[in-house]
């Protein structure tokens, strides 16, 4: 048995996918030769390094099903190709390092989609409030404002209120809310109808980063707080921060009204 041959066998090997007599001459081979018997080792690190890596990572949903489909789309019958192919990727000592990387990544990935939303917040907030106006979205109406506060508290064990405008000098009122989840992120959405007319208060938990990135800042001095004015097509949103949740209210008035109305009331009533 030559060494040109042991990579590959040391890699079956560690995976115990030798033959009894394979296995005889690895062993009889491994105990004359020292370089090896050191890949021996190096692998069986690299197998508990990977053990222990994935114990720790749980895949994004779309990434495992990412994954799936591109296995699926593969030729069926060729299972033991793909994996022979693979213990010799594998065993190649030149990618050793492109396999440390991708487990980096791997354990990393968790993060990475934490910290990198799928979708931006008060941008999804803009499409719930299209599907409202267009009856997309119906939800169970309350006639009792405060018992709607209450219920949508519950609807996230109290970890914070919806925020509840006053919004009774246009003829607007609080008709119905739910609570709804954006990038496995809890937001309560309160429903105010009038006069034909419907505006939504989004509440969650954040900060000022979740504006879209192409959000017009205004400054209100007096107030000593930061407002964020954006839009999807005729939908408006204007978007501050009270305290250590975010108010999002979205409709389809022009951008500097709807500025002035959240100015006028920016916080709990």
């Amino acid at each position: 048995m030559r060494c040109e041959e042991m990579p590959e066998l040391i890699s079956a090997l560690v995976d115990n996918e030798l033959s009894s007599e394979e296995l005889a001459a690895i062993r009889s081979h491994m105990a004359e030769c020292g370089d090896c018997r050191a890949l021996y080792e190096q692998e069986r690190a690299l197998k508990r390094q990977v053990r222990s890596t994935a114990a720790h990572v749980a895949a994004p949903a779309a990434l495992r099903q990412k994954v799936q489909r591109l296995f699926n789309e593969q030729a069926p019958g060729k299972a033991a190709e793909r994996k022979r192919t693979w213990q010799s990727w594998f065993a190649l000592r030149a990618l050793r390092p492109a396999f440390a990387v991708m487990l980096v990544v791997l354990a990393l990935s968790p993060l990475v989609y934490r910290w990198w939303p799928v979708e931006n917040v008060s941008l999804a907030a803009l499409a719930t409030h299209e599907e409202i106006i267009a009856g997309r979205k119906v939800p169970a109406r309350v006639s009792d404002p405060q018992e709607l506060r209450k219920q949508l508290a519950q609807a996230v064990d109290g970890k914070f209120a919806p925020i509840a405008l006053d919004l009774s000098m246009i003829h607007l009122y609080p008709v119905a809310g739910f609570m709804q989840k954006i990038d496995g992120r809890e937001v309560l959405v309160t429903i105010y109808q009038g006069d034909g007319r419907t505006v939504t208060c989004f509440t969650f938990l954040g900060d000022e980063a979740d504006a879209p990135r192409a959000a017009e800042l205004f400054y209100d001095p007096a107030m000593r707080m930061n407002f964020y004015s954006f839009s999807r097509g005729d939908i408006n949103g204007v978007m501050h921060r009270a305290g250590k949740v975010i108010c999002l209210v979205v409709s389809k008035m022009a951008p500097a009204k709807l500025l002035a109305l959240v100015r006028a009331k920016p916080g709990h009533s």
